[in-house]
């Protein structure tokens, strides 16, 4: 099976150093309220964004540039999941 990865992002302690959209420009981007947003992203129920990833999406492509966004984060507001087989859900960072 494919590894799938997710990443997450809680965009209400972003403060809008700009870090990640400028190690991952091709995911990150800054929006006009100063905050950092996820390209292609969907809305949690609790108002962080989520990407989902898989072997067959570009995001693994881009893994280790979405680990060094996650790891450059000042605030730690970035967090990178890989998703086992059976759903299961184990952070990274």
């Amino acid at each position: 099976m494919s590894k799938k990865y997710k990443i997450v992002h809680d965009r209400d302690i972003c403060i809008g150093c700009s870090a990640c959209a400028s190690v991952c420009p091709k995911h990150w981007f800054m929006e006009d309220d100063g905050k950092s947003s996820l390209y292609n992203h969907i809305k949690s129920g609790n108002g962080e964004e989520e990407l989902l990833g898989s072997n067959q999406n570009p995001l693994v492509e881009d893994f280790e540039d979405n680990m060094d966004a996650a790891e450059s984060c000042p605030v730690n507001c970035i967090h990178v999941y890989e998703i086992n087989d059976k759903g299961e859900e184990k952070e990274l960072i």
